[in-house]
């Protein structure tokens, strides 16, 4: 039933956009957001995984690989997330199908004028009438290259799961988080007081959310993925910034302006051309 499949997939963007809020309001350090979004993956993902799979494909180079990237990528998409407005963060990390395209190959494409377009709408509201600069505006100018970097990262892993063939995609959920838990756990028992971490009700609160999140907004996706077309699929996927920007303005204070609904708009057109 069509209904069906697009329920889904908006359900799905509507939970994964929550991501930029959430990690603004969380109240935890980088380390333990990135240890307890770990931690959830891959329990989760250990139930429903083949064994035999993982343990042949997670210490391959593809593995490690995916393992790496994924792990920059979590790092780059939070410090983003953290340092931009939730909806501007969401909308520029979407811009990843067009690196996916630029790392394939394809020539130039009119839907890459309308990204550096957005960028320049994006820029021109934080700028204020003044010019930005490092010094006048770190915080933006930081942001915007760690989300660029996400939306880098996240093409790389699309290639990189490529490589590792299998048609369970826990098995890439888990073999994609599974190195980079160990690295995390090991880098937590350096920098944080333990005692403190298991006794913080706020990193239950981050792994449990992680989780539901996580598993329940990537298994409606893979659903709705196998049961639309792509051209609907692709459409339905703005929702998710959209819902970025109801969480940024109904949950953090954040503020809408013309220039970032154009630099929306703009995106969104992007993924049209593509």
């Amino acid at each position: 039933m069509f209904v069906v499949p697009v329920i889904a997939k908006l359900a799905s963007e509507s939970l994964l956009s929550l991501y930029p809020i959430f990690v603004k309001k969380i109240g935890l350090s980088m380390t333990l957001q990135m240890w307890t979004r770990m931690l959830a993956y891959v329990l989760i993902s250990s139930v429903f995984v083949d064994w035999g799979m993982v343990f042949g494909s997670l210490l391959s180079p593809e593995g490690i690989g995916l393992a790496i990237v994924n792990l920059s990528h979590v790092f780059f998409s939070y410090e983003g997330f953290r340092h931009l407005d939730s909806g501007v963060s969401f909308a520029i990390f979407n811009t990843y199908p067009l690196m996916i395209l630029l790392l394939s190959g394809a020539l130039w494409n009119k839907a890459y004028a309308f990204v550096l377009l957005a960028l320049g709408f994006f820029i021109y509201d934080e700028m204020g009438g003044k010019t930005i600069t490092t010094s006048n505006n770190p915080d933006f100018i930081y942001g915007l290259i760690m989300i660029l970097l996400a939306a880098l990262t996240e093409a790389f892993i699309y290639f990189l799961v490529k490589m590792v063939k299998t048609t369970n995609h826990w098995n890439h959920v888990f073999i994609s988080y599974a190195l980079g838990l160990v690295a995390m756990t090991a880098y937590m028992f350096k920098t944080e007081n333990l005692a403190t971490v298991f006794n913080n009700v706020r990193v239950a609160v981050a792994t449990g959310l992680n989780g539901f999140i996580g598993s329940v907004g990537y298994f409606l996706r893979f659903y709705a993925a196998y049961r639309l077309d792509a051209g609907i699929y692709s459409v339905l996927s703005y929702f998710g910034i959209i819902m970025s920007y109801v969480y940024g303005m109904v949950l953090g204070g954040e503020k809408l302006s013309l220039w970032k609904v154009l630099g929306t708009v703009s995106i969104f057109i992007s993924k049209a051309l593509l």
